[in-house]
């Protein structure tokens, strides 16, 4: 095992790094980022998948899963990034109602639905994160989830120019069938 493993600056990885030690302090990284070669090293998605699931448990057990919540929030409001905020702000703006832009804002597997005049519901029918979508063993908590409830925010926060709240109800690596979020405005 590394003592002072060499920290990632770039990538999903160093995206981590940085949210934590945003929150935190570099010790925590360090502890955090434990044996990062092996994921630097590993072949295969499952091994780094394993890498990932590992850390966010040392990420839980060093600062709780309240402080964990958000660091991984964090992350995906980092991951969606200026263009997919710019994209959504764009839908909405070319939008005549909330449904619309739901409806244009839905690919693939991605699906956005209007439930009620306050709520859009998101349905991935997979796990779309690299990092994570070939775990060979369910996640034992949603905290790495919240990375995708970040990602949402960030999307519909630029879309609408206010803060909503999402929820995160159900995902593939913590063993469902889809992901499910609930975004309310």
């Amino acid at each position: 095992m590394e003592k002072n493993p060499k920290i990632p600056k770039t990538g999903k990885i160093g995206s981590l790094a940085k949210n934590i030690e945003k929150a935190t302090n570099r010790d925590i990284v360090q502890v955090i980022m434990l044996d990062v070669a092996q994921f630097k090293l590993a072949s295969r998605r499952a091994e780094k998948a394993e890498w990932i699931k590992e850390a966010i448990e040392r990420l839980a057990r060093q600062v709780g899963e309240e402080k964990s919540v958000i660091i991984m929030e964090n992350c995906g409001r980092d991951c969606c990034g200026s263009k997919h905020s710019e994209h959504a702000k764009q839908l909405m703006n070319e939008s005549k109602s909330v449904e619309e832009f739901a409806s244009k804002l839905s690919r693939g597997g991605v699906k956005f639905k209007l439930k009620d005049e306050n709520t859009v519901v998101g349905d991935y029918s997979k796990c779309y994160c690299s990092l994570v979508n070939q775990t060979p063993k369910p996640f034992s908590s949603k905290i790495y989830c919240q990375c995708g409830v970040g990602y949402i925010k960030q999307q519909f926060e630029s879309a609408f120019g206010k803060t909503v709240d999402v929820e995160l109800v159900q995902s593939v690596i913590s063993g469902a069938e889809s992901c499910k979020f609930l975004i309310r405005f």
